[in-house]
């Protein structure tokens, strides 16, 4: 299986690494695409690096557990918000129908607490604005 070097033809010589964002990158360029763990998409979509591959992988996570999050619950589908509309056209209609999911086996016993829920409808609704504004 390609390393996401291989699949963005990254063409890397020997670099000392000083900064962990650095160690991150080039750690991450070494991996599969089924080798990207919760962590580098959250750090991916920080970065806005390889976007394309991140926001696939997020569906795909976001898919099995709407909550998940690197550091707190909510955190990928707050990250996956926060991305450009416009890098997010493409997915547009993925996106919108992952939401509409969510949003109907979304159970406020999955929260600790109401406002937990409350926050989180309220990012899926403005997300879903987000989306429809063009």
């Amino acid at each position: 299986m390609k390393t996401i070097k291989d699949i963005y033809n990254i063409s890397q010589g020997e670099l000392k690494a000083k900064y962990a964002l650095d160690i991150w990158y080039n750690t991450l360029i070494e991996k599969t695409v089924t080798e990207i763990d919760i962590t580098d998409i959250c750090r991916m979509l920080r970065q806005e690096i390889f976007i394309e591959l991140a926001i696939e992988r997020a569906l795909e996570y976001l898919k099995q557990n709407p909550l998940i999050g690197d550091v707190y619950d909510g955190q990928l589908l707050e990250l996956l918000s926060s991305v450009d509309v416009i890098k997010l056209k493409k997915y547009k209609k993925s996106i919108k129908e992952l939401l509409f999911d969510i949003k109907t086996r979304l159970d406020i016993n999955d929260f600790f607490s109401q406002e937990d829920y409350i926050e989180y409808v309220d990012l899926l609704e403005k997300f879903l604005d987000k989306l429809d504004s063009r």
